[in-house]
Formats: structure tokens, sequence, C-alpha cells
């Protein structure tokens, strides 16, 4: 745990290198994803199974309720919310 300026300002400095470096290596995810994605609808495949690794590759469905037009249609939806609370970390 930080006690002074000093020890804060490397932590900072330290989030912000790993942060960066998180996001860096997020997007290399994304472009392996899309490259193992293209090549399933390249070959028309759902599955792929290697020497160690098996793919499938499934869509997914979600469901949302579209609170302002239930709101619009029904009035106040306030006693059915569920409130909850949590602490949010910025760092600039």
């Amino acid at each position: 745990m930080c006690k002074t300026m000093n020890e804060l300002e490397q932590v900072i400095a330290d989030y912000r290198s790993l942060k960066a470096l998180k996001e860096e290596i997020d997007a290399q995810l994304k472009d392996a994803e899309r490259e193992i994605i293209g090549y399933m609808d390249f070959n028309e495949k759902l599955s792929e199974t290697g020497k160690d690794f098996t793919i499938k590759l499934s869509t997914c469905e979600r469901r949302t309720l579209d609170s302002k037009r239930l709101e619009a249609d029904l009035g106040s939806l306030a006693e059915y919310q569920r409130i909850s609370q949590y602490r949010r970390l910025y760092v600039k």
C-alpha cells in the first residue's frame, strides 16, 4: 500500500504502463479472433480440431428490455428497479 506521494506516483506510472500493455494485447487478441473466424467462415466450418486445440463457432443471442419504451407504455418503473453500488477507479 502506498503511503507517500512518491510511492503513489510510481504506482500510477506502473498502472498506466500495464493498462497500455493490456490494450495492446487486447487488440492482438481481437486480430487473432478475426483470423480464426475468417478461417472458419472461409472453410464453412462450425468446428475444427487440431493437434492441441478444438474450435467451436456458434451464434449467440442476447435479449434486453427497451426500458424507455416500456416506461412510455406503463409509466414509471422505479418500484421495479434494483440499485447496486460499486466503486470505480478513474486514472487520467
